[in-house]
């Protein structure tokens, strides 16, 4: 018996076709296997194919897939995924407040707020933790990496670190010194997966900024089979506590990426003290609407 499906793809960080960071979205997938699930996303060829079921008002369990399999978390196909529900009235609108989500996933409970004016979707948040790691990568090898020299590893020469972070997805976090020197990099891919599978990571994040409001970054996933994504959720959350541990920023960061894609996004990223969370919060865009059969 043919299963039918309502499926999209969704961009998520920008309100607009051919920007931000696409991702499949699967409604109601109750009742499809790993097998059926991982197949899907393999065709659906975008970077994270999400599958959605309803648990009970306002709470979703979800599952995030790639082509090299299941993933626990990812922050701009929690975006896209949240954006379409609301959207496509899944999600039952409120003239203008937020509404609560409860999130499932395999990392637990992760609090989700869409945010509504006159009954349209302004934004979407998600709320994650960000823990520091330690890491090995050395200035040195992680130059050979993106093909720069280790003096454009750093800041206005305050010689910064370079810095394991994870809220999920763990980030190898590099500053460089301008945007030149980002739009520059050259990823050596192979080195690249090298010190990911080494450091148990899935990506290197690197990020230049000027005046520390404005941060302009590029990631590098090879840890999820994905050479550059145009934008992350969860880089723009290690971007912000980055700069916040070191005491180089206060709350809230704007996280520019995807410009080498000519694929523009937009995240902000806002530290949260009573939860000592970072609310990750972006736009979406419904790109396709389809019906998919298996």
């Amino acid at each position: 018996m043919t299963k039918e499906l309502i499926t999209y793809i969704v961009n998520a960080f920008t309100n607009s076709a051919f920007n931000g960071n696409a991702t499949g979205v699967v409604i109601d997938s109750v009742g499809l296997t790993d097998d059926e699930m991982s197949k899907i996303a393999k065709d659906l060829k975008q970077h994270e194919t999400v599958f959605v079921k309803k648990m009970d008002v306002n709470r979703y369990s979800t599952r995030f897939f790639t082509d090299k399999g299941e993933i626990d978390l990812c922050g701009h196909a929690t975006i896209a995924t949240f954006y379409a529900l609301a959207k496509e009235e899944y999600i039952i609108p409120i003239d203008r407040g937020t509404v609560d989500i409860i999130q499932h996933s395999r990392l637990g409970k992760i609090p989700v707020k869409i945010e509504y004016k006159n009954e349209e979707v302004l934004g979407i948040s998600v709320f994650l933790e960000g823990r520091e790691l330690e890491t090995s990568v050395t200035k040195e090898e992680m130059a050979k990496v993106l093909g720069i020299s280790k003096e454009d590893i750093d800041l206005e020469n305050k010689d910064l670190p370079i810095k394991k972070l994870t809220s999920g997805i763990c980030d190898i976090v590099v500053p460089v010194k301008d945007r030149e020197t980002l739009s520059k990099i050259s990823l050596n891919y192979d080195l690249a997966n090298e010190i990911v599978k080494r450091e148990d990571a899935l990506s290197i994040l690197a990020f230049t900024t000027g005046d520390y409001e404005r941060v302009y970054s590029r990631t590098f996933s090879p840890g999820l089979g994905i050479e550059e994504e145009p934008a992350s959720g969860t880089s723009a959350l290690a971007t912000l506590k980055y700069l916040r541990d070191l005491g180089l920023s206060k709350d809230v960061i704007e996280s520019v990426q995807g410009v080498s894609f000519g694929r523009i996004g937009y995240a902000t990223a806002e530290y949260i003290e009573e939860s000592d969370k970072i609310k990750v919060t972006g736009e979406g865009f419904v790109f396709l609407t389809g019906v998919l059969k298996i």
